[in-house]
This record gives C-alpha cells, sequence and structure tokens, in this order.
C-alpha cells in the first residue's frame, strides 16, 4: 500500500511531524512518499493520504489549503487524514483538540478520517514581527514524537481495511452562489451611483460613490463568507472584482453609455474596482479567522489519538 504524507508549512516544525508519521509508517511496511504540498501533486497514484498543515490564526497554511483544493477529487478516492500543529504549550498532550472550523469544512469535503492536532514549535530566533514577539514567552518544541508515532501506527493498523470516507460539498463553497453575491454587489454599487447622479453633481457623486463601495462590498463579502465552506479570500475579492468590471463594460459602458469613456476615470472606475477588492478580501481575511476551540479541561487527550 502507498501512502502520500504532505504538509503545508512555513517554519519546518510541521515538516518534522511529517517525516516522522512518514518513518513510522514505513516502519510498519507501508510504501510512503513524502513531499511538501506544492510537491505532492507529482505523484502520480496512492492509496491513502496524510495531509498535515501548520495553524496560523486558526488557518492553515495556505500550501496545504491549496492542496487539498486542487487535489479534492483524488482525495475523495482513498482514505484520508488530517493533522495540524500549532499550540505552542502543553495542551496538545493534556486533551484532544479538535480541527478548526476551516480544517474541519477541509475534512467533510473530502471525507477525512480522522484529525489529530500535535504541539507546534518556535525557534527563538524566529523570523517576521508576529512570530518575534511570540518567541519572547513561547519559544520552543512542543512536538512529542511518541505520541505522533503512536498516532501513526494508529493510522497503519487502520488502512487495511479503511475506505474513503462520505465527502459532503458545503453549500458555502457554491460558484453561482459567489456570482450572485458578486452581481448583488454591483448593483447595489450601480443603483447608489444613479441615486447620486440625479443630484446633478458629478463630482461629489463621484467621490461619494467612491466612498461608499467599499461599505457594500464589506457587507456583501460578509454575507458571503458567514456560510460555512465560502471560497478563499483572495481567489473570491478577484471573482466578485472580474463580475463588476464585466457587468460596467457589457451593462454600463456597452449597453447604457454606448461608450468606454468610464474606463479612462480613475476615481470613477478603477478606484472603487480597488476598493472592492480590498474590501471583499479583508472582510474574508478576518471572518476565516476563527476562535481555537477549546476542548473541556476535563477531556484527557487520548494516548493513541
Amino acid at each position: 500500500m502507498r501512502v502520500l504524507v504532505t504538509w503545508g508549512s512555513k517554519r519546518g516544525g510541521t515538516e518534522g511531524i511529517a517525516r516522522i508519521v512518514a518513518e513510522a509508517l514505513r516502519h510498519e511496511g507501508l510504501e510512503v512518499d513524502v513531499l511538501p504540498s506544492g510537491a505532492a501533486a507529482k505523484v502520480r497514484t496512492f492509496d491513502a493520504a496524510i495531509v498535515g498543515g501548520a495553524l496560523y490564526a486558526n488557518r492553515w497554511h495556505p500550501d496545504a489549503r491549496r492542496f487539498v483544493n486542487r487535489q479534492e477529487g483524488r482525495l475523495r478516492a482513498v482514505a484520508v487524514w488530517f493533522f495540524s500543529s500549532g499550540p505552542l504549550d502543553t495542551s496538545a498532550e493534556r486533551q484532544t483538540i479538535p480541527p478548526t472550523r476551516q480544517v474541519r469544512i477541509l475534512m467533510d469535503r473530502v471525507g477525512a478520517q480522522g484529525h489529530v492536532t500535535f504541539g507546534g514549535r518556535l525557534t527563538p530566533d524566529a523570523r517576521g514581527f508576529p512570530a518575534r514577539a511570540m518567541a519572547k514567552k513561547h519559544s520552543g518544541d512542543w512536538r512529542r514524537p511518541e505520541l505522533i508515532r503512536a498516532w501513526a501506527s494508529d493510522v497503519a493498523r487502520a488502512l487495511p481495511t479503511a475506505r474513503p470516507g462520505v465527502a459532503t460539498t458545503p453549500p458555502g463553497r457554491s460558484l453561482p452562489r459567489l456570482v450572485l453575491h458578486g452581481l448583488a454587489g454591483w448593483a447595489a454599487c450601480a443603483l447608489t451611483m444613479s441615486a447620486l447622479l440625479a443630484t446633478g453633481h458629478r463630482g461629489l457623486a463621484v467621490f461619494l460613490h467612491a466612498l461608499a463601495v467599499p461599505l457594500i462590498f464589506a457587507a456583501v463579502s460578509r454575507h458571503y463568507f458567514r456560510q460555512p465552506g465560502a471560497r478563499d479570500p483572495l481567489p473570491t475579492a478577484f471573482t466578485m472584482v472580474a463580475i463588476v468590471a464585466l457587468l460596467d463594460l457589457v451593462v454600463v459602458a456597452g449597453w447604457i453609455l454606448r461608450s468606454l469613456a468610464m474606463f479612462g476615470s480613475v476615481a470613477g472606475t478603477w478606484l472603487p474596482l480597488l476598493l472592492a477588492f480590498v474590501a471583499t478580501w479583508t472582510t474574508g481575511e478576518v471572518m476565516s479567522t476563527q476562535p481555537w476551540p477549546k476542548a473541556p479541561a476535563e477531556t484527557p487527550r487520548p494516548r493513541h489519538a
């Protein structure tokens, strides 16, 4: 049986966990490919997969999320397990920490068999402002090789009879739903501009419209991202702005004005598009950060998670 072990990590701590998992699986007689998420797509076939991600602000590393998004079809056809790396204390040893909301949704999408959270690692000389600030009080290595090997051994024992899990597509991931939100944002902006132009003060209308656009798209994107399974903030922002630009081109410039002159206005067209993009992206980033799920204090972490 061939198992793919892959991970997304910034500082190497999660890679270390993945390599311990791979070593334990090989010890159980399994064939293992161990590769970072960016290179894992090169593996043509595998019978099972273990995907790990470092947690930053309760979100998996982008490489791990991207791998699941792009390989969703292949992952649905095999048995899959997830693991996360993050807590800079002993909490992962003392209790079972459930997956974050984002990771839980990824699990549902591929029908993952299970998930475990291991302690993280942060070196005293970590680079980057947030990491340096955290390292002053929380530097250290909370990965426990014995717990990692025990979990990997449990997975190895389950593999011979494991079958692909039941995968579900969350309603928030629907492409029509994303398009409808983009249409709603464009319609609200168009109606706002029409009402402002009716006052007869074009310069003031353009200025107020530019102020209104980020507020409108913050509200629209907030509604969009509230639904579980919403797409990642960056592609969502690109999609919504592309919808607005296309509708401006076809409806406003092509049908109403019969001129492309509006695209020569930075304040009237390009600035609002930029503000819509920033508002959507920022709102998505803020809303995708969920509080760390706390397990009850009395819930001990199983010795073989």
